[in-house]
């Protein structure tokens, strides 16, 4: 069997596209220098955080309301 048949091919994409969803995003040169800051990246992942918390929110309320099916 060669390396590279189907089966391999697949898997290999499927986890290098993995990879690159968790590996985060894509920040300027500016903002890798702000991130080194560690009052900046805290603040920055709080806000992070909220940004979620109100998209689980929005989501909530708008199944209640009857928006989202």
């Amino acid at each position: 069997m060669s390396y590279l048949d189907r089966k391999n091919i697949i898997t290999e994409g499927f986890f290098d596209s993995l990879k690159k969803f968790f590996k985060g995003p894509k920040f300027s040169k500016e903002e890798r220098k702000l991130m080194k800051h560690p009052g900046f990246k805290k603040s920055y992942t709080e806000f992070k955080k909220h940004i979620d918390d109100f998209d689980r929110e929005l989501a909530k309320y708008r199944k209640e309301q009857g928006l989202d099916k």
